[in-house]
């Protein structure tokens, strides 16, 4: 593939990406999944007053939202993200955020359109951002003590890569740390059996569902991008459902009314794609004995550092 491919490519998985989240943006906090997994991670980061916090596929300001709350005036919050739908919600609710605090340059978090596997010239472009407010440029290029991206590595075309990127480009050495997380591998059925059947009907999916098979896999990533893993750990259930067999058409066709499946329901692929997703989900209803299916929703988390 010649260099001209390869960045086409990129465009367009970016371009994919996107518009699967800017369809989703102004549902986005009605997940109490998404609400409650940010709380954790305020908590997993373990922010200090005056430490500057970037929020890699910060989504509507969840996490970087919280994180200006514990870092106060003296820190700084970059959000980062690639859905303009999602930013748009962020600096809305930044903006009523500071207007309830009434100082508003204290408390503002400053939210930019960018792809997160390459954060080249970020630093130098937050100097002149234009939603910065005005009075916070002694931290302009000022690396972040912690880096956070919740549920988004598994996005990455090449998270070892983008993880050292992230390390070289924007992460505070001697102890600046990163927390990030992938869904278990058993945590999303549906996007499960959609890899599955995805070559079968020549499409492809977003996320790479061969590599994160166990917890190890997610640290080892941190490790072979020069991080050293402080912890790495299972989270308890965000949420639970059961499918039952017969629920399978169902299924299909409420998800290819989604943005990330739309694929799989386009009218020349539809009727097989249907069939496969069918029978592979009555393989697992019928593999575990009960004619159902269980579903947690849970996380591999790793905290990682440069020390």
């Amino acid at each position: 593939m010649s260099f001209e491919d390869s960045e086409s490519c990129q465009r367009q998985r970016l371009e994919s990406i996107a518009s699967m989240y800017d369809t989703r943006s102004e549902q986005y906090d009605d997940n109490n999944v998404h609400v409650r997994q940010a709380r954790d991670y305020l908590t997993w980061a373990d922010l200090k007053p005056g430490e500057n916090v970037l929020d890699l596929a910060c989504g509507t300001g969840l996490v970087a939202l919280g994180a200006k709350n514990l870092v106060g005036s003296s820190g700084r919050v970059v959000g980062v993200d690639i859905s303009e739908g999602m930013l748009n919600v962020a600096r809305r609710k930044a903006a009523a955020a500071a207007a309830a605090a009434q100082q508003e340059d204290d408390y503002s978090v400053v939210f930019v359109k960018h792809d997160i596997s390459d954060l080249t010239g970020l630093l130098e472009s937050l100097a002149i951002a234009p939603h910065e407010p005005r009075g916070s440029s002694s931290h302009a290029h000022d690396r972040f003590d912690v880096i956070t991206c919740a549920a988004a590595l598994i996005l990455l075309e090449d998270p070892v890569a983008a993880v050292r990127n992230w390390k070289e480009t924007v992460l505070a050495p001697g102890g600046g740390r990163v927390v990030t997380d992938v869904l278990t591998k058993n945590a999303n059925v549906v996007m499960n059996v959609f890899a599955d059947i995805a070559r079968e009907v020549g499409q492809t999916v977003a996320w790479d569902a061969d590599r994160w098979q166990s917890k190890d896999a997610l640290a080892e990533v941190m490790r072979q991008a020069g991080l050293v893993v402080e912890k790495v750990f299972e989270t308890e259930p965000y949420a639970r459902r059961t499918y039952k067999t017969e629920q399978a058409g169902e299924v299909f066709d409420g998800a290819v009314e989604k943005e990330m499946f739309r694929s799989f329901g386009k009218e020349d692929i539809r009727a097989k794609a249907r069939e496969l997703f069918m029978r592979r989900f009555r393989d697992l209803a019928v593999s575990n004995g009960r004619g159902e299916i269980e579903e947690e929703t849970r996380f591999w988390v790793v905290v990682a550092s440069t020390s």
